[in-house]
């Protein structure tokens, strides 16, 4: 797959709790470190809009939050605890819509190796005050666009 220009690339350290009784990390701990990419990425705002953690959709005001609309997954192959090598996640935008956007992303074992989960991701952007869709400001479609790059590749094809 073609990658991106500009890619957020983020680490997450395997936990002993990330794993199920067969040894490998758990499905929605995958989906917990794309998460955390995708806070870190986006930023986060907290109880009357105060910024928790600065990121990309901070030029959008505290008056913008984000809902995440859907997710698909493809778990490719296992991960494991390994306390010397966190995880790689690598996340970037793939569409930019009126009010919407969606991420992908790719998770490997470590930097380097190949993916083990393809995910992407539809993040809807809501007026807090009426908690309807929150049509894009061209400051903020620019803000995202830096980071757009290809869909990802799933193997059903969608």
């Amino acid at each position: 797959m073609n990658q991106p220009a500009r890619v957020h690339v983020r680490s997450y350290q395997v936990r002993v709790e990330d794993l199920n009784p067969s040894g490998h990390m758990d499905n929605l701990c995958i989906m917990r470190a794309f998460d955390e990419a995708r806070h870190v990425l986006l930023g986060m705002r907290g109880p009357g809009g105060v910024v928790v953690a600065p990121g990309m959709l901070d030029v959008a005001g505290p008056g913008v939050t984000q809902l995440v609309a859907r997710h698909q997954v493809d778990y490719v192959r296992e991960l494991h605890y390994d306390p010397d090598h966190p995880l790689e996640v690598r996340i970037w935008v793939c569409r930019v819509g009126g009010s919407s956007f969606d991420l992908a992303a790719e998770v490997r074992q470590r930097a380097g190796d190949e993916v083990a989960a393809v995910i992407a991701s539809t993040t809807v952007l809501l007026d807090v005050a009426t908690a309807r869709p929150w049509p894009m400001s061209e400051h903020v479609r620019i803000a995202i666009a830096s980071y757009l790059g290809p869909a990802p590749a799933f193997r059903s094809g969608r």
